[in-house]
């Protein structure tokens, strides 16, 4: 899997689920052996720091960080009150160009099952 040994860092902004949200996508990326996570302290980092890590993990280490889940309700507005989205930011820094979100969504139409590690303990976020 592209995902075995690479950094991804997962963060949002604070806004409804974010707590909930990290959990979940830290049990997926381990599903899918990714083996290390960077998330901000209290699950929060900014959308500039967020693009600014990413680009200081990959300048250490060529394509050592896959990019970032973004979660911010400035980005696909859903849940309660369009008060939480998630956005995906490339090995770049930067948000994800339609041509790779329109691969996900397609992507995602065939997926027939999830990898997830169900063992591990929530992570602390404060």
């Amino acid at each position: 899997m592209p995902s075995e040994n690479k950094q991804l860092v997962v963060s949002g902004d604070g806004r409804y689920w974010n707590d909930v949200a990290i959990q979940k996508i830290l049990r997926v990326a381990a599903g899918y052996g990714v083996t290390e996570v960077i998330v901000g302290q209290h699950g929060l980092l900014s959308t500039p720091a967020i693009s600014h890590l990413i680009r200081i993990l990959n300048a250490e280490q060529a394509d050592a960080c896959m990019g970032a889940i973004l979660l911010t309700a400035s980005h696909n507005p859903g849940g309660p009150n369009e008060d939480f989205g998630i956005k995906y930011n490339t090995p770049n820094g930067g948000p994800a160009p339609e041509s790779i979100t329109d691969a996900v969504f397609n992507f995602s139409k065939t997926i027939s099952e999830i990898k997830t590690v169900k063992t591990i303990p929530d992570v602390a976020l404060d």
